[in-house]
């Protein structure tokens, strides 16, 4: 792409402003300009250039020295009096020191000798046209941080190069101090602030708040601190760099007090409670407004299942998440779902897709509730068994074979689902399995002891972990049957 393209395409919205008293000139310059601006206005003298600048939102001045009424020079200084941040190019039949020490004198963008080039006239515009769209990129990223610091609700702190150079009224009047210099003096570590709460972000062992914030950007960290009247506040704190400005990061912390998570770690309750499930749901509002992202982990058959999501909307007793086709596929054939997240405490267990849309990547959730100990916590792959298996329990000198499933089975442990429970099974008993895969056969024989049971309507479910186990037989099975459940999954994405 040459100058004259890149001009063309970036100049659009530009108004530029010719002052030139040869007719024939001037209207060469307009011709050339409507090629590449959107508005292009002309005046035969500066005195009536002067009038439409004033009465126009002028980016760029293109203007002859000798005019009558009012010069070039004249012009441009005028200009700058009202708007410095305008480009003034000046064309001169002159070309000598004098009138090149004086355009620089006059801070003009740049001087063309008459009869002007018209290639370097349009790599100048180009130029010019850059600067001016920086700058007015740096004037909105300006007014941006200025409605951040002084119109939100968040406390705002600005740095430069770790050091505190602005703060919004809010931080301020937090921390009782008139001025960002009298935060500094007062507030030489502001992690010393902050108080010691478990899973919270506060100076301890060595470890400083600051250098933990700045190698996690955008992660959202707890802080508990007490504000002017000495009464214990719980802010969410995040630290992000300032994009193409180097050095500069600002901290933004949320007070979220009112949602009354402080003591939440030390109340979740095995059963869900209705405070436990407003807390949660105040907990989620606050992933929803920073944007958080959560990890979404199913398990088909044993296969994990894992991808990211973010909450779209929260209802009175379900939240939606957008996330990937896979993921949805996977809570389609298994809706017990697990969300893990930084800002939440515990993993939450959904147990009912309500709704779900594979054209938005959409679905919907409800029966939520805290969960202390879930499948994410598993420290070895658990797959679960397609075909027949047959197993028998030795216990003591009797041998039991009845109608016995495998559930699952991982390298340290076999969940089995039986008809009736037989007695003994408090003792270590023997396991003999011989788990069926593709028409091959896996022997697996081992010790055990029973870890968990529980009792159903017409069965009973007995974990037994392996004791000193030979496990080569039940690896390659594993491995095996993995890689088949990935096919089958895959083979139902594709349908």
């Amino acid at each position: 792409m040459n100058n004259a393209q890149k001009l063309k395409k970036i100049a659009k919205g530009f108004t530029v402003l010719c002052a030139e008293d040869n007719d024939a000139l001037r209207l060469n310059v307009l011709k050339l300009l409507k090629k590449f601006f959107d508005t292009v206005l002309v005046a035969p003298d500066g005195k009536e250039a002067l009038e439409i600048f004033k009465k126009n939102r002028v980016d760029l001045v293109i203007s002859d020295i000798n005019m009558p009424h009012i010069n070039g020079w004249d012009l441009t200084q005028r200009i700058q009096e009202i708007d410095p941040r305008v480009r003034v190019i000046i064309m001169s039949a002159f070309d000598d020191k004098e009138h090149l020490m004086s355009a620089i004198q006059n801070g003009v963008f740049s001087y063309f000798k008459k009869p002007v080039n018209v290639t370097q006239l349009i790599q100048t515009l180009l130029k010019a046209v850059l600067e001016i769209k920086k700058e007015k990129q740096n004037q909105t990223f300006l007014m941006h941080l200025k409605s951040i610091f002084n119109y939100q609700s968040s406390m705002v702190l600005m740095l430069d190069k770790k050091k505190p150079i602005l703060a919004n009224r809010f931080l301020l009047e937090f921390f009782d101090v008139e001025n960002i210099d009298e935060f500094k003096k007062t507030y030489a570590n502001l992690g010393d602030s902050f108080m010691a709460h478990d899973g919270f972000l506060y100076n301890h062992g060595g470890v400083d708040w600051f250098d933990v914030i700045e190698l996690n950007e955008g992660k959202l960290f707890h802080i508990k601190i007490k504000d002017k009247m000495n009464e214990i506040k719980h802010f969410t704190l995040r630290y992000k760099n300032i994009p193409d400005e180097k050095n500069y990061a600002i901290i933004l912390f949320d007070d979220i007090t009112e949602l009354d998570l402080l003591n939440f770690n030390d109340e979740v309750q095995e059963e869900a409670q209705p405070k436990e499930i407003k807390t949660l749901f105040n907990l989620l509002e606050v992933i929803k407004k920073n944007k958080i992202i959560i990890e979404v982990h199913n398990y088909y058959k044993g296969l994990s299942i894992t991808n990211n999501a973010t909450i779209t909307s929260i209802g009175d007793s379900s939240i939606k998440l957008k996330s990937t086709f896979t993921q949805l596929k996977s809570m389609q054939f298994e809706h017990k779902t697990i969300l893990v997240c930084e800002a939440l405490p515990y993993p939450l267990e959904c147990v009912q897709v309500s709704k779900m849309s594979f054209e938005n990547l959409e679905v919907e959730l409800k029966g939520l509730q805290f969960v202390k100990n879930s499948a994410i916590q598993r420290k070895t792959i658990r797959v679960v068994p397609d075909e027949k298996q047959r197993v028998e329990l030795l216990i003591g000198e009797r041998k039991f074979q009845n109608e016995i499933e495998v559930e699952d089975i991982s390298l340290d442990a076999v969940k089995l689902r039986l008809d009736y429970c037989p007695a003994g099974l408090d003792e270590e008993i023997f396991l003999d399995i011989v788990l069926n895969l593709q028409k091959e056969s896996f022997t697996f024989n081992t010790k055990a002891k029973l870890l968990k049971k529980s009792e159903s309507k017409h069965s009973f479910t007995l974990v037994f972990v392996f004791i000193d186990a030979k496990k080569s037989e039940l690896v390659k099975y594993i491995t095996k049957r993995q890689m088949a459940i990935i096919r089958e999954f895959k083979g139902m994405q594709n349908g």
